[in-house]
């Protein structure tokens, strides 16, 4: 492999990791506040993850699209830095604005009504704008307001986070309070908030899947769970329900388990011995490979229970790849056994 590809498989793995790194910022900025009791809360940790993860997201999203417009990344060193134009990098708003303004140019963003949607919750909602003005004061400024409180004579200016106070309270402004109580209506303006900051996610990350044609649709990782939140599913915080890992939330079937008794019958076999293999990696002399419908889904039967072999089979079957086996020797495994039920 030459420096150049190592290079760019670098810049690929540098992107993934920024975007995970700005989805799990944003879900515990989102998370904390959640957990809050009172919006009157000291509001440091989240509007600093809530910064941060913003902050990140937009900036990838300004990369990507300067290299599907130019094939190339801008510049973020010396005189050139691409970054300078938007306070250092600090200012989130008018990174999103930049977003805003490239989006005018673009048809897939422009011909589609839940594009339109969202373009235009973020270009003119108020609350959204407002929070957008919170995070970006804060980033640029507020990091380190109580150190600075502490070390200066006279007190800081522009308090974010008595602004995003002002901001939660706002929802209830035009609201009957009278037959809530007091926690209810904290609650109230709390989820408002969420579902404000939620929708501005969802309307950020259509650049993504819309926007930035294949180099985008190939980065939008965990965002995905924004992405596709449709409005009902608005405060109900589904994307922090933890994801299922197959090979510890699935259970392996056992061998007379009816769906792979039907299964079986219908598909083609193979046992496979210790006797025709070097280095045998499992414990029982014998197991036998399952190709179900054309290799589309492969399963494995060792001693008494049926693994998949495939991700495919794991997930359609919801049972764990074959490697969670009590059956299969300490960190041995058969890398060929899914060809052989595959070729069978």
């Amino acid at each position: 492999m030459n420096p150049n590809e190592t290079l760019d498989i670098e810049k690929i793995v540098a992107i993934a990791e920024e975007v995970d790194a700005s989805f799990s910022f944003i879900k515990d900025g989102i998370r904390y506040l959640d957990n809050q009791n009172s919006a009157v809360s000291n509001n440091h940790v989240p509007l600093q993850l809530l910064a941060s993860g913003f902050e990140r997201l937009v900036k990838i999203l300004l990369l990507l699209k300067e290299k599907h417009l130019t094939g190339d990344y801008p510049k973020t060193e010396g005189k050139k830095n691409y970054f300078g134009q938007f306070d250092n990098g600090h200012g989130i708003k008018k990174m999103v604005e930049e977003l805003i303004s490239y989006s005018e140019s673009i048809d897939l963003m422009g011909n589609i009504p839940m594009i339109i949607e969202d373009l235009d919750f973020i270009r003119n909602d108020a609350k959204f704008n407002s929070f957008l003005g919170v995070i970006t004061d804060f980033s640029k400024f507020q990091r380190y307001y109580y150190i600075d409180t502490i070390v200066k004579k006279e007190r800081p200016k522009n308090n974010s986070f008595e602004k995003f106070k002002l901001l939660i309270d706002s929802y209830s402004e035009n609201l009957d309070v009278s037959k809530l109580t007091h926690d209810e209506e904290e609650q109230f303006n709390l989820n408002s908030t969420i579902i404000t900051i939620e929708k501005g996610v969802r309307a950020i990350t259509r650049f993504f899947t819309h926007g930035l044609g294949d180099e985008g649709r190939k980065h939008y990782g965990d965002f995905g769970s924004f992405i596709l939140l449709k409005d009902e599913d608005l405060g109900k915080l589904k994307y922090l329900i933890p994801k299922i890992d197959p090979q510890k939330d699935y259970a392996p079937w056992k061998s007379h388990n009816m769906k792979y008794l039907e299964i079986r019958i219908s598909s083609k076999c193979k046992v496979i011995s210790s006797f025709n293999v070097d280095n045998w990696p499992f414990e029982v002399d014998n197991v036998e490979v399952i190709n179900y419908k054309n290799g589309n889904y492969c399963l494995v039967k060792i001693g008494k229970e049926i693994f998949a072999l495939n991700g495919s089979a794991s997930s359609h079957f919801k049972i764990p790849i074959y490697f969670s086996s009590k059956q299969l020797k300490p960190r041995q495994t058969m890398p060929n056994l899914l060809s052989i039920a595959q070729d069978i």
